[in-house]
């Protein structure tokens, strides 16, 4: 094996690094301690990402929409696929880094086809942003082989981190000999402090969901509420993402019926520098997933709008019964409520009668130790220590 004099990192990531925000913050504080890094992905979203001077991103392939991606044929899935572990392999031939980030299954799978021909040492780090449900894996398709290297491989890596501890059972942890983190899906100070201003209530109260906008989030039982005001503050629901055209004309049809048409306003999917634009001119966060399943049971610190709203300085609203109760009950801005309409009134009720306080308690949390600065500085450290960085 050649030994390296680099101090260079590649980063692989089978979608657009904006897609998870936490690979863009982590790619920010990595750019300090590296001398360059290399970041190749699959483009299937669209950024305007202010990058570091010394990162470099390379697309491969043209364009696609996650969508089009996903109801793509087979071999088109296998093209894809192809040609990003070629390009992968380039990158890592041309930069000989010292250390090689991959952070879902498929850039994990690539990786393990390609590890045979790179002959060179290096550090192997392994971050898993979303958790497959093998159920739902179509067999014999690249997830499913995906996993089975996932499973397999987990001994050979030298770091493993999650965005929550609450996952680890869903890795074979038993055969893993290197060292484990957690890196919580917290917004970045440095990012997020530009966006934030003081909040009062001045005549509405603007209650946000951000994310992909669908069932089981509160929407449907937060839309009757529109009708009544709250201590004489207007009520008015946001919802920031992507939206299909069928729940879209259900909420559409709910609003008309209950009169509250104007008092719904609707953002698209925006590059995620404007995402803290949006939130920022809000009062109150949804932080609703009543759908039972993998990646809801164990959100715990792995939900990005819960902490990203308490960055912008808003309380928020969540299910009393999920998982989130655990990691939210000790602060007062988080406001846990059932799936009804009058739960979900009587504590925006609650948020109204002090908003001052727990506005600037929330944005105090955020500020303390809830961004991504403050946990990740552990894990920077060992990554410098191991890869022998000055």
């Amino acid at each position: 094996m050649q030994k390296i004099k680099n101090n260079n990192l590649v980063v692989a990531i089978y979608y657009h690094p904006e897609v998870f925000p936490p690979t863009l913050n982590a790619i920010g504080e990595l750019s300090m301690i590296f001398d360059n890094i290399e970041v190749i992905y699959r483009p299937n979203a669209t950024g305007d990402w202010s990058y570091p001077a010394n990162v470099t991103t390379i697309a491969s392939g043209e364009y696609i929409s996650g969508n089009e991606q996903m109801k793509a044929k087979g071999l088109s899935k296998v093209s894809f696929f192809k040609k990003y572990t070629s390009d992968l392999l380039k990158s890592c031939r041309r930069n000989k880094p010292v250390c090689i980030l991959l952070y879902d299954p498929l850039a994990l799978l690539s990786y393990y086809l390609i590890r045979p021909l790179l002959r060179f040492e290096h550090k192997t780090w392994y971050h898993n942003h979303d958790v497959f449900e093998e159920k739902l894996i179509r067999k014999y398709s690249l997830t499913w082989y995906a996993k089975k290297v996932e499973f397999s491989f987990l001994k050979k890596l030298d770091i493993f981190t999650l965005p929550t501890d609450e996952r680890l059972t869903y890795f074979n942890m038993n055969e893993f000999k290197g060292k484990y983190f957690c890196i919580p899906n917290y917004p970045s100070l440095q990012f997020y402090k530009q966006f934030y201003k003081e909040k009062k209530l001045n005549g509405e109260m603007r209650i946000i969901y951000q994310g992909r906008i669908g069932k089981d989030h509160g929407i449907e039982e937060i839309i009757p509420l529109l009708k009544k005001s709250v201590f004489d503050f207007k009520l008015k629901l946001i919802l920031k993402g992507y939206c299909d055209d069928s729940y879209r004309k259900e909420i559409e049809k709910l609003a008309a019926f209950n009169e509250v048409q104007n008092s719904i306003e609707f953002y698209g999917y925006t590059s995620y520098r404007n995402v803290p634009l949006i939130a920022s001119n809000c009062h109150v966060g949804i932080g609703i997933f009543a759908k039972r399943n993998v990646m809801n049971d164990t959100l715990g610190t792995a939900s990005n709008k819960v902490y990203e709203y308490a960055a912008c300085g808003l309380p928020v609203l969540y299910l009393g019964s999920s998982g989130l109760k655990k990691y939210l009950d000790e602060f007062s801005w988080a406001f846990p409520v059932e799936l009804s309409t009058s739960s979900i009134r009587r504590e925006i009720e609650n948020i109204a009668a002090d908003y001052g306080n727990y506005s600037n308690a929330a944005y105090s949390s955020f500020c303390e130790k809830l961004h991504f600065e403050y946990s990740f500085e552990t894990v920077k450290d060992y990554v410098r220590l191991i890869c022998n960085l000055n």
